[in-house]
Protein backbone atom coordinates (compact mmCIF):
# COMPACT_ATOMS: atom_id res chain seq x y z
CA UNK A 1 0.00 0.00 0.00
CA UNK A 2 1.47 3.23 -1.05
CA UNK A 3 1.84 6.12 1.49
CA UNK A 4 0.06 9.16 1.12
CA UNK A 5 2.63 12.31 0.79
CA UNK A 6 1.70 16.15 1.27
CA UNK A 7 3.16 17.89 -2.11
CA UNK A 8 3.52 22.03 -2.28
CA UNK A 9 1.31 24.07 -4.45
CA UNK A 10 3.73 26.49 -6.43
CA UNK A 11 2.69 29.56 -4.24
CA UNK A 12 3.99 27.55 -1.14
CA UNK A 13 7.08 25.95 -2.74
CA UNK A 14 8.65 29.22 -3.72
CA UNK A 15 7.58 30.64 0.07
CA UNK A 16 10.05 27.17 0.97
CA UNK A 17 13.97 27.39 1.66
CA UNK A 18 15.35 26.80 -1.50
CA UNK A 19 12.13 27.02 -3.57
CA UNK A 20 10.92 28.17 -6.90
CA UNK A 21 13.04 31.44 -7.84
CA UNK A 22 13.13 33.46 -11.01
CA UNK A 23 15.39 32.95 -14.18
CA UNK A 24 18.07 36.01 -13.75
CA UNK A 25 16.82 38.63 -15.81
CA UNK A 26 13.25 38.46 -14.88
CA UNK A 27 11.07 41.44 -14.22
CA UNK A 28 9.84 40.98 -11.12
CA UNK A 29 7.59 43.38 -9.04
CA UNK A 30 7.31 43.75 -5.34
CA UNK A 31 5.12 45.43 -3.07
CA UNK A 32 5.23 45.95 0.50
CA UNK A 33 2.05 46.87 2.65
CA UNK A 34 4.07 48.63 5.78
CA UNK A 35 2.73 48.87 8.82
CA UNK A 36 4.49 49.55 12.83
CA UNK A 37 5.41 46.10 13.67
CA UNK A 38 5.23 44.09 10.33
CA UNK A 39 6.07 44.21 6.45
CA UNK A 40 3.76 42.31 4.21
CA UNK A 41 5.19 41.31 0.53
CA UNK A 42 3.65 40.22 -2.44
CA UNK A 43 6.45 38.89 -5.11
CA UNK A 44 4.99 38.61 -9.20
CA UNK A 45 6.85 37.22 -11.85
CA UNK A 46 5.39 35.86 -15.21
CA UNK A 47 1.97 37.43 -15.06
CA UNK A 48 1.53 35.72 -11.82
CA UNK A 49 1.83 35.92 -7.90
CA UNK A 50 4.65 33.67 -7.24
CA UNK A 51 5.34 34.99 -3.40
CA UNK A 52 3.94 36.56 -0.52
CA UNK A 53 5.52 36.53 3.25
CA UNK A 54 5.93 38.89 6.19
CA UNK A 55 8.58 40.30 8.09
CA UNK A 56 8.98 42.26 11.22
CA UNK A 57 9.02 45.72 10.38
CA UNK A 58 13.29 46.56 10.36
CA UNK A 59 15.41 47.51 6.83
CA UNK A 60 17.33 44.36 7.50
CA UNK A 61 14.73 41.84 6.43
CA UNK A 62 13.95 43.78 3.65
CA UNK A 63 17.64 43.81 2.65
CA UNK A 64 17.69 40.18 3.08
CA UNK A 65 14.58 39.71 0.93
CA UNK A 66 16.19 42.24 -1.62
CA UNK A 67 19.28 40.57 -2.06
CA UNK A 68 17.79 36.65 -3.37
CA UNK A 69 16.40 38.66 -6.62
CA UNK A 70 19.76 41.02 -7.43
CA UNK A 71 20.40 38.82 -10.71
CA UNK A 72 16.73 40.22 -11.52
CA UNK A 73 14.84 43.51 -12.92
CA UNK A 74 13.80 43.90 -9.76
CA UNK A 75 11.21 46.87 -9.58
CA UNK A 76 9.70 48.02 -5.59
CA UNK A 77 7.02 49.97 -4.70
CA UNK A 78 5.15 50.78 -1.13
CA UNK A 79 3.07 53.71 0.03
CA UNK A 80 4.15 56.53 1.45
CA UNK A 81 2.62 55.92 4.88
CA UNK A 82 4.28 57.87 7.72
CA UNK A 83 7.44 55.63 7.49
CA UNK A 84 9.67 57.91 5.91
CA UNK A 85 11.92 57.20 2.88
CA UNK A 86 14.39 55.02 4.23
CA UNK A 87 13.65 52.05 2.31
CA UNK A 88 13.55 54.13 -0.98
CA UNK A 89 17.21 55.74 -0.21
CA UNK A 90 18.39 52.11 0.73
CA UNK A 91 17.10 50.95 -2.66
CA UNK A 92 18.37 53.86 -4.98
CA UNK A 93 21.72 53.43 -3.56
CA UNK A 94 21.45 49.89 -4.54
CA UNK A 95 20.30 50.62 -7.79
CA UNK A 96 16.82 49.16 -7.68
CA UNK A 97 13.92 50.67 -8.85
CA UNK A 98 12.12 51.60 -6.38
CA UNK A 99 8.06 53.55 -6.39
CA UNK A 100 6.86 55.25 -3.52
CA UNK A 101 2.91 56.08 -3.92
CA UNK A 102 0.68 58.28 -2.37
CA UNK A 103 -2.37 56.62 -0.33
CA UNK A 104 -5.01 58.64 -1.91
CA UNK A 105 -3.90 57.70 -5.50
CA UNK A 106 -4.37 54.02 -4.75
CA UNK A 107 -7.82 53.35 -6.02
CA UNK A 108 -10.11 51.45 -3.69
CA UNK A 109 -13.30 49.24 -4.84
CA UNK A 110 -16.11 50.44 -3.43
CA UNK A 111 -18.24 48.02 -1.24
CA UNK A 112 -15.09 46.28 -0.11
CA UNK A 113 -15.73 44.33 3.12
CA UNK A 114 -12.56 43.20 3.80
CA UNK A 115 -9.30 44.98 3.81
CA UNK A 116 -5.99 42.75 5.01
CA UNK A 117 -2.49 44.04 4.66
CA UNK A 118 -2.27 40.76 2.16
CA UNK A 119 -4.96 41.96 0.35
CA UNK A 120 -3.37 45.46 -0.17
CA UNK A 121 0.11 44.07 -0.66
CA UNK A 122 -1.50 41.81 -3.23
CA UNK A 123 -3.46 44.86 -4.83
CA UNK A 124 -0.03 46.69 -5.33
CA UNK A 125 1.89 44.24 -7.11
CA UNK A 126 -0.94 43.86 -9.74
CA UNK A 127 -1.25 47.68 -10.09
CA UNK A 128 2.65 47.70 -10.15
CA UNK A 129 2.98 44.87 -12.90
CA UNK A 130 0.32 46.32 -14.93
CA UNK A 131 2.24 49.77 -14.66
CA UNK A 132 -0.57 51.42 -13.63
CA UNK A 133 0.98 53.22 -9.99
CA UNK A 134 2.35 56.92 -9.96
CA UNK A 135 4.80 57.56 -7.73
CA UNK A 136 5.98 60.45 -5.89
CA UNK A 137 8.96 62.64 -5.44
CA UNK A 138 11.41 61.08 -3.65
CA UNK A 139 13.96 63.62 -2.13
CA UNK A 140 17.16 62.94 -0.95
CA UNK A 141 18.49 63.02 2.40
CA UNK A 142 19.87 66.12 3.01
CA UNK A 143 17.07 68.21 1.81
CA UNK A 144 14.30 65.90 3.56
CA UNK A 145 16.75 66.38 6.35
CA UNK A 146 16.53 70.71 5.56
CA UNK A 147 12.44 70.21 5.43
CA UNK A 148 12.09 69.28 8.49
CA UNK A 149 13.14 72.86 9.60
CA UNK A 150 10.58 74.56 8.05
CA UNK A 151 7.69 71.81 8.66
CA UNK A 152 8.56 72.26 12.64
CA UNK A 153 8.42 76.34 12.51
CA UNK A 154 5.14 75.84 10.60
CA UNK A 155 4.16 73.89 13.56
CA UNK A 156 5.41 76.04 15.80
CA UNK A 157 3.83 79.14 14.80
CA UNK A 158 0.44 77.30 14.95
CA UNK A 159 1.14 76.35 18.68
CA UNK A 160 1.77 80.41 19.35
CA UNK A 161 -1.65 80.88 17.51
CA UNK A 162 -3.40 77.97 19.19
CA UNK A 163 -2.42 79.97 22.81
CA UNK A 164 -3.46 83.17 21.89
CA UNK A 165 -7.43 81.37 20.68
CA UNK A 166 -7.64 80.09 23.68
CA UNK A 167 -6.32 83.10 25.84
CA UNK A 168 -8.97 85.01 23.91
CA UNK A 169 -11.51 81.94 24.57
CA UNK A 170 -10.86 82.03 28.40
CA UNK A 171 -11.36 85.57 28.95
CA UNK A 172 -14.12 86.13 26.71
CA UNK A 173 -15.81 83.51 28.74
CA UNK A 174 -15.75 85.49 31.77
CA UNK A 175 -16.99 88.74 30.05
CA UNK A 176 -13.41 89.91 29.22
CA UNK A 177 -13.76 91.34 25.15
CA UNK A 178 -10.48 92.95 24.39
CA UNK A 179 -9.21 94.34 20.80
CA UNK A 180 -10.25 92.53 17.76
CA UNK A 181 -7.26 89.89 16.62
CA UNK A 182 -6.79 92.10 13.47
CA UNK A 183 -5.30 94.88 16.20
CA UNK A 184 -2.39 92.34 16.58
CA UNK A 185 -1.39 90.45 19.97
CA UNK A 186 0.78 93.60 20.81
CA UNK A 187 -2.74 95.67 21.56
CA UNK A 188 -4.13 92.92 23.08
CA UNK A 189 -1.32 91.92 25.40
CA UNK A 190 -1.09 95.50 26.43
CA UNK A 191 -4.98 95.07 27.34
CA UNK A 192 -4.74 92.02 28.98
CA UNK A 193 -1.89 93.78 31.54
CA UNK A 194 -4.89 95.98 32.57
CA UNK A 195 -7.41 93.54 33.17
CA UNK A 196 -8.47 92.28 37.16
CA UNK A 197 -9.62 88.77 36.95
CA UNK A 198 -10.30 85.77 39.62
CA UNK A 199 -7.41 83.80 40.86
CA UNK A 200 -7.92 80.79 39.41
CA UNK A 201 -8.81 82.40 35.99
CA UNK A 202 -5.73 84.33 36.02
CA UNK A 203 -3.47 80.96 36.61
CA UNK A 204 -4.96 79.88 33.82
CA UNK A 205 -4.33 82.84 31.01
CA UNK A 206 -0.72 82.62 32.69
CA UNK A 207 -0.19 79.05 31.79
CA UNK A 208 -1.35 79.54 28.51
CA UNK A 209 1.08 82.70 28.08
CA UNK A 210 3.96 80.34 28.61
CA UNK A 211 2.88 78.12 26.01
CA UNK A 212 2.88 80.49 23.91
CA UNK A 213 6.30 82.27 25.18
CA UNK A 214 7.68 79.01 24.68
CA UNK A 215 6.33 78.36 20.65
CA UNK A 216 7.23 81.89 20.03
CA UNK A 217 10.95 81.42 21.26
CA UNK A 218 11.10 77.96 19.31
CA UNK A 219 9.57 79.88 16.16
CA UNK A 220 12.06 82.10 16.10
CA UNK A 221 14.82 80.17 16.84
CA UNK A 222 14.40 78.00 13.78
CA UNK A 223 13.03 80.62 11.89
CA UNK A 224 16.90 82.16 12.29
CA UNK A 225 18.08 78.97 11.21
CA UNK A 226 16.21 78.62 7.94
CA UNK A 227 17.56 82.62 7.09
CA UNK A 228 21.12 80.65 7.57
CA UNK A 229 20.53 77.72 5.55
CA UNK A 230 18.88 80.46 2.97
CA UNK A 231 21.99 81.68 2.41
CA UNK A 232 23.89 78.83 1.78
CA UNK A 233 25.20 78.51 -2.06
CA UNK A 234 22.42 74.74 -3.20
CA UNK A 235 19.18 77.77 -2.11
CA UNK A 236 21.04 81.31 -2.36
CA UNK A 237 20.21 82.07 -5.84
CA UNK A 238 16.85 80.40 -6.08
CA UNK A 239 15.58 82.33 -2.59
CA UNK A 240 16.90 85.41 -3.90
CA UNK A 241 15.06 85.17 -6.99
CA UNK A 242 11.62 84.51 -5.13
CA UNK A 243 12.21 87.14 -2.77
CA UNK A 244 11.97 89.71 -5.49
CA UNK A 245 8.44 88.74 -6.13
CA UNK A 246 5.92 91.09 -4.19
CA UNK A 247 4.87 89.11 -0.74
CA UNK A 248 7.46 86.72 -0.50
CA UNK A 249 9.85 87.08 2.43
CA UNK A 250 13.32 84.74 2.90
CA UNK A 251 11.05 82.41 5.20
CA UNK A 252 8.80 81.49 2.99
CA UNK A 253 11.00 81.41 0.18
CA UNK A 254 13.22 78.69 1.46
CA UNK A 255 9.98 76.54 2.71
CA UNK A 256 9.05 76.94 -0.69
CA UNK A 257 12.22 75.78 -2.04
CA UNK A 258 12.33 72.86 0.27
CA UNK A 259 8.83 71.47 -0.06
CA UNK A 260 9.41 71.35 -3.97
CA UNK A 261 12.94 69.84 -3.99
CA UNK A 262 13.80 69.16 -7.64
CA UNK A 263 12.32 71.93 -10.40
CA UNK A 264 13.53 70.07 -13.05
CA UNK A 265 10.93 67.47 -12.37
CA UNK A 266 8.23 70.38 -13.75
CA UNK A 267 8.45 70.66 -17.46
CA UNK A 268 6.88 74.13 -17.00
CA UNK A 269 5.71 77.07 -14.81
CA UNK A 270 2.09 75.57 -15.60
CA UNK A 271 2.80 72.21 -14.21
CA UNK A 272 4.35 73.53 -11.46
CA UNK A 273 1.05 75.26 -10.71
CA UNK A 274 -0.96 72.26 -11.24
CA UNK A 275 1.02 70.38 -8.79
CA UNK A 276 0.42 73.30 -6.40
CA UNK A 277 -3.36 72.75 -6.95
CA UNK A 278 -3.71 76.44 -8.29
CA UNK A 279 -5.27 75.48 -11.56
CA UNK A 280 -9.06 75.52 -11.05
CA UNK A 281 -11.02 72.13 -11.47
CA UNK A 282 -12.44 71.82 -14.76
CA UNK A 283 -15.38 69.74 -16.34
CA UNK A 284 -15.60 69.40 -20.00
CA UNK A 285 -18.40 67.87 -22.20
CA UNK A 286 -18.43 68.77 -26.07
CA UNK A 287 -19.08 72.48 -25.96
CA UNK A 288 -20.04 72.56 -22.44
CA UNK A 289 -16.82 73.61 -20.36
CA UNK A 290 -17.22 74.47 -16.84
CA UNK A 291 -14.59 76.10 -14.29
CA UNK A 292 -15.17 75.77 -10.66
CA UNK A 293 -12.98 76.45 -7.41
CA UNK A 294 -8.63 75.94 -7.64
CA UNK A 295 -7.88 72.35 -7.13
CA UNK A 296 -5.95 72.68 -3.90
CA UNK A 297 -4.42 69.10 -4.60
CA UNK A 298 -0.74 69.79 -3.46
CA UNK A 299 1.46 69.41 -0.38
CA UNK A 300 -0.05 70.89 2.67
CA UNK A 301 3.14 73.24 3.15
CA UNK A 302 3.74 74.02 -0.03
CA UNK A 303 -0.35 75.33 -0.36
CA UNK A 304 0.48 77.13 2.58
CA UNK A 305 3.65 78.72 1.73
CA UNK A 306 2.25 79.96 -2.17
CA UNK A 307 -1.26 80.92 -1.33
CA UNK A 308 -1.55 82.92 1.90
CA UNK A 309 1.73 84.66 1.39
CA UNK A 310 2.30 85.37 -1.98
CA UNK A 311 -1.03 85.01 -3.32
CA UNK A 312 -2.65 87.28 -1.81
CA UNK A 313 -0.04 89.76 -3.69
CA UNK A 314 -0.75 88.59 -6.53
CA UNK A 315 -4.63 88.59 -6.86
CA UNK A 316 -4.10 92.41 -5.35
CA UNK A 317 -1.98 93.05 -8.71
CA UNK A 318 -4.63 90.96 -10.89
CA UNK A 319 -7.91 92.69 -9.06
CA UNK A 320 -7.25 95.98 -9.83
CA UNK A 321 -6.08 95.28 -13.62
CA UNK A 322 -9.61 93.42 -14.03
CA UNK A 323 -11.14 96.01 -12.50
CA UNK A 324 -9.08 98.87 -14.70
CA UNK A 325 -9.97 96.76 -18.27
CA UNK A 326 -14.02 96.40 -16.66
CA UNK A 327 -14.83 99.87 -15.50
CA UNK A 328 -13.54 100.86 -19.27
CA UNK A 329 -15.20 98.40 -20.88
CA UNK A 330 -18.75 99.53 -18.78
CA UNK A 331 -18.20 102.97 -19.26
CA UNK A 332 -18.80 102.48 -23.00
CA UNK A 333 -15.55 102.77 -24.20
CA UNK A 334 -15.35 100.27 -26.58
CA UNK A 335 -17.89 97.47 -27.90
CA UNK A 336 -15.60 95.20 -27.76
CA UNK A 337 -13.69 93.36 -25.12
CA UNK A 338 -11.23 95.35 -23.13
CA UNK A 339 -7.23 94.80 -25.46
CA UNK A 340 -4.58 91.75 -23.91
CA UNK A 341 -3.38 91.09 -21.69
CA UNK A 342 -6.77 91.35 -19.63
CA UNK A 343 -8.90 90.27 -22.58
CA UNK A 344 -9.13 86.78 -20.97
CA UNK A 345 -10.69 88.13 -17.89
CA UNK A 346 -13.85 88.42 -19.27
CA UNK A 347 -13.73 84.15 -19.43
CA UNK A 348 -12.05 83.55 -16.36
CA UNK A 349 -13.70 81.93 -12.80
CA UNK A 350 -14.61 84.76 -10.51
CA UNK A 351 -13.10 83.33 -7.42
CA UNK A 352 -14.31 84.13 -3.80
CA UNK A 353 -14.44 82.87 -0.18
CA UNK A 354 -16.08 79.96 -0.47
CA UNK A 355 -18.25 80.77 -4.00
CA UNK A 356 -17.79 81.16 -7.26
CA UNK A 357 -19.54 82.83 -10.67
CA UNK A 358 -18.64 81.42 -13.55
CA UNK A 359 -20.34 84.60 -15.63
CA UNK A 360 -18.64 85.67 -18.89
CA UNK A 361 -18.57 89.60 -19.85
CA UNK A 362 -21.88 91.81 -18.99
CA UNK A 363 -23.10 88.80 -16.75
CA UNK A 364 -20.85 89.17 -14.08
CA UNK A 365 -22.11 92.39 -12.48
CA UNK A 366 -19.96 95.06 -10.38
CA UNK A 367 -20.58 93.58 -7.33
CA UNK A 368 -18.97 90.05 -7.98
CA UNK A 369 -15.76 91.69 -8.76
CA UNK A 370 -16.14 93.42 -5.73
CA UNK A 371 -16.94 90.31 -3.73
CA UNK A 372 -14.16 88.18 -5.53
CA UNK A 373 -11.81 88.39 -7.99
CA UNK A 374 -11.36 87.66 -11.80
CA UNK A 375 -7.79 85.77 -12.54
CA UNK A 376 -6.70 86.85 -16.12
CA UNK A 377 -5.92 84.36 -18.76
CA UNK A 378 -1.60 84.77 -17.68
CA UNK A 379 -2.47 83.96 -14.18
CA UNK A 380 -4.70 80.90 -14.66
CA UNK A 381 -2.01 79.64 -17.68
CA UNK A 382 1.09 80.33 -15.76
CA UNK A 383 -0.06 80.53 -11.56
CA UNK A 384 0.85 83.75 -9.72
CA UNK A 385 3.89 85.90 -10.38
CA UNK A 386 6.42 84.46 -8.06
CA UNK A 387 6.51 80.82 -9.82
CA UNK A 388 8.16 82.79 -12.94
CA UNK A 389 11.01 82.89 -10.17
CA UNK A 390 11.25 79.16 -10.06
CA UNK A 391 11.98 78.99 -13.82
CA UNK A 392 15.48 80.65 -13.46
CA UNK A 393 18.67 79.21 -14.36
CA UNK A 394 20.81 79.09 -11.11
CA UNK A 395 24.19 80.50 -11.08
CA UNK A 396 23.18 82.77 -14.38
CA UNK A 397 23.31 86.41 -12.76
CA UNK A 398 21.91 88.00 -15.60
CA UNK A 399 18.94 85.88 -15.20
CA UNK A 400 18.67 86.46 -11.58
CA UNK A 401 18.62 90.31 -12.43
CA UNK A 402 15.69 89.88 -15.14
CA UNK A 403 14.06 87.81 -12.96
CA UNK A 404 14.36 91.02 -10.50
CA UNK A 405 13.25 93.69 -12.46
CA UNK A 406 10.32 92.20 -13.67
CA UNK A 407 9.57 91.55 -9.95
CA UNK A 408 6.93 94.23 -9.17
CA UNK A 409 5.86 95.00 -12.83
CA UNK A 410 2.19 93.32 -13.74
CA UNK A 411 1.34 89.42 -14.48
CA UNK A 412 2.06 89.85 -18.57
CA UNK A 413 5.52 91.54 -18.16
CA UNK A 414 6.78 88.48 -15.90
CA UNK A 415 9.46 85.96 -17.90
CA UNK A 416 7.48 83.15 -17.76
CA UNK A 417 10.05 81.84 -20.79
CA UNK A 418 13.50 80.69 -20.68
CA UNK A 419 14.73 77.13 -19.01
CA UNK A 420 13.90 75.28 -16.03
CA UNK A 421 15.71 75.44 -12.93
Amino acid sequence: MEKIGLALVPAQAAAAPGGVRPAPGTAVSMAIDMSRSKLVYCIRWDGAEQRRLSTPAELCHLQAIVAQYRECQLHVAYEACGFGYAPAWWLQEQQVAVTVIAPSRVERAPGRAVKTDRLDAGQLARKLEKGELKGIYIPPRLVHAHRQLGRTYAQCVRERQRAQIRIRAVLQEHGRIGPEPSAGWRAYQSWLAAQEVAAPVRACVQALKQLRAQADQHARQLRRQLAVLARTAPYRPVVQALCAQPGVGVASAIRLVLELGTIERFASGAALAHYLGLTPSQYSSGELDHRGHILKCGPVPCARCSCSVPGRRCARVAMRGCARASSSWHRGAGASAPSSPWRGAWRSTCISAGRRCSSRRSRCPPRNRAAGLRLPTAYRAHGPPWLAACRVVVGDPARLANVAEFGSGPLHSLPHGGSAL
